[in-house]
């Protein structure tokens, strides 16, 4: 009896987890609020948003429950902003769009540079080296190894910044882009009156005299 009450943790597990390899689990239902169903994709979805600490915090059986409070609330509170029809307002659409815009960015910025770029243990090395007087005003006095975990978050990112910059400029020399200085910094025109309120010589504009 005791393997048969084992063997029925370890399936009640799996469906908690969405895990052991079968999709079906991920359409799971969790929840219902009014009509709408929580799935155990939803859940998964909302823990790979999270930061890792959080990830690591829900990912605890015992925590479960109140990520599923989380998302609870979350669907009540879209099913009420439905309901007000805010996704009808113009400002909220501008918001969506700007916020659709900023996601697409990031995203194509992943592709293209950040899952393309990494850094090897010799890198590190190299640029604690290169920027060891620097660095050691920060550190203070704490050895390679014991900052070398610092070091290779800001050396990857030095790195793939400059990779970005690289990319980003080989963009900008195929598009065709054209600036319009005169709207982006106006100058005084000749013509426009002067603070006394006369006319400028020789300048028209455009008014009665």
């Amino acid at each position: 009896m005791k393997k048969l009450h084992f063997f029925g943790l370890v399936i009640g597990a799996c469906v908690v987890f969405s895990g052991c390899g079968q999709e079906g689990h991920k359409s799971a239902v969790l929840a219902t609020v009014n009509g709408e169903k929580i799935t155990v994709a939803d859940m998964d979805r909302q823990l790979e948003e999270m930061p890792p600490a959080y990830k690591e915090m829900f990912a605890d059986p015992a925590n479960r429950e109140k990520l599923l409070a989380r998302l609870i609330k979350e669907k009540l509170l879209l099913q009420e902003a439905k309901r007000a029809k805010l996704e009808q307002r113009e400002d909220i659409q501008k918001k969506i769009k700007a916020i659709k815009d900023q996601l697409l960015v990031q995203e194509v910025i992943n592709l293209n540079v950040i899952s393309k770029i990494t850094i090897s243990d010799k890198e590190v090395a190299d640029y604690y080296k290169a920027n060891e007087e620097k660095i050691q005003q920060y550190a203070k006095g704490k050895s390679f190894n014991e900052i070398k975990g610092q070091l290779k978050e800001i050396a990857l990112q030095e790195k793939q910044n400059g990779y970005f910059e690289k990319w980003i400029k080989k963009l900008e020399d195929e598009a065709k882009i054209v600036k319009n200085m005169e709207v982006l910094n106006p100058k005084t025109r000749k013509g426009e009156n002067d603070k006394d309120g006369t006319k400028r010589a020789g300048t028209p504009t455009g008014q009665a005299g």
